[in-house]
């Protein structure tokens, strides 16, 4: 294919609607194989609705099991990478998996994998953790922003949410649109959502969250993934239980959002 085919291609994905899927499930504890299967079952039904990425939750391939992080800890030239890959090229979709991040020296950290079409495998680590999770993980340092098809991207894991810096310098780093990946319990649920409407409303960013709907790691996540516009308006918001996207549209007219139960 020419270079010039491929801006044209480029430039034509840019000028249609730009979709993000936020999809929702039940980990099985460290299984990644089964995780994987899985997660290309809910690719494909995001793909069918035209998503161009797709967020998984926290630690999603594993599942949120720290005793288990050291052992199934990826890197990002990971061979465990090369399905999601294949689906990313074929597909032209770009996939945001959660798993912990293998280290040269230390603890692994929470990570998010990014894997796209066109460039190799990165991963953004979580930079704030919770109570205990320094057991078992070592933080990350610096926010991550990216773009992709003229959208720039702000990714969060988790407790990131629950700084309200983090939200801030995202921002102030251009991202149109802050991505989260999350286990968050019945507990926690408005009080945590109540923070991500706000960092909508107050930074202008499209807000998305990708939570378990299932239990994970002796906790029991209520799923009701969301997302919210860059006013703070409520746009969409997923199930308790079951598999489900939750996806964001960007029309020239604005955000709006959808739900689709699998």
């Amino acid at each position: 294919m020419t270079d010039r085919r491929v801006q044209f291609i480029k430039e034509f994905m840019m000028q249609g609607d730009f979709k993000i899927a936020a999809a929702q499930f039940g980990p099985v504890r460290g299984d990644v194989e089964e995780n994987t299967r899985r997660h290309l079952q809910l690719i494909a039904a995001a793909v069918a609705e035209g998503a161009n990425v797709v967020i998984f939750p926290e630690l999603s391939l594993t599942g949120y099991e720290p005793d288990l992080a050291r052992e199934l800890a990826f890197t990002d030239a990971d061979s465990r990478w090369a399905p999601f890959q294949a689906v990313a090229r074929e597909q032209g979709v770009t996939l945001m998996v959660g798993a912990p991040v293998r280290m040269e020296e230390g603890e692994p950290q929470v990570g998010l994998f990014v894997i796209s079409p066109e460039t190799p495998v990165f991963h953004y680590s979580k930079m704030h953790l919770h109570p205990g999770e320094d057991q078992h993980f070592a933080p990350g340092a610096g926010e991550k922003v990216f773009e992709l098809q003229g959208v720039a991207l702000g990714l969060a894991i988790c407790a990131d949410t629950g700084v309200a810096t983090h939200a801030r310098n995202t921002a102030a780093a251009g991202a149109a649109a802050y991505l989260s990946s999350v286990l968050i319990t019945a507990g926690g649920y408005d009080e945590d959502t109540a923070k991500l409407q706000d960092y909508a409303q107050t930074h202008g960013m499209c807000v998305i969250m990708a939570n378990f709907s299932g239990p994970s790691g002796g906790w029991e996540p209520i799923g009701k993934s969301a997302v919210w516009s860059p006013g703070g308006d409520l746009l969409a918001q997923g199930p308790q239980t079951g598999d489900a996207l939750v996806i964001g549209v960007k029309t020239e007219a604005g955000w709006s959002g959808l739900v689709k139960s699998i």
